[in-house]
């Protein structure tokens, strides 16, 4: 009997412990990394597109910002104020009128989840 219990405690043991396994390998928020990789990845496409400097320092400065935005992630930190100069970067982007409508578009839909990510503080 004392064997049919430790089984029965060490299965239930690691049906509870087994998902914090896949926690703590997406980290606290999970959403929002692969919000900030798909916002990365538009941005990187405006700058492949478009060789203007000026838009290129925007895009630059906004990844800097969305990467370490996404290292505090990693660590459970939601950093807002990182967050904040990736969206008013992006928003530079968008205001100087020079970029492709489809970029124009996808950058503009990436703000506003962006937006909603800060206001949900990550919780998507």
């Amino acid at each position: 009997m004392k064997i049919g219990i430790r089984s029965a405690l060490l299965t239930v043991a690691a049906v509870l412990v087994a998902p914090m396994g896949v926690w703590a390998q997406e980290g606290a928020y999970p959403d929002a990394r692969r919000l900030v990789q798909h916002v990365q990845d538009d941005l990187r496409h405006v700058m492949q597109e478009d060789t203007r400097h000026k838009e290129a320092d925007h895009v630059e400065d906004a990844l800097k910002h969305l990467s370490d935005f996404d290292k505090g992630l990693a660590n459970s930190k939601f950093d807002k104020g990182r967050l904040d100069a990736a969206i008013d970067h992006m928003k530079k982007i968008l205001d100087d009128n020079t970029i492709d409508a489809r970029d124009r578009d996808a950058l503009k839909a990436d703000v506003e989840d962006l937006r909603h990510l800060r206001v949900d503080r990550g919780n998507m």
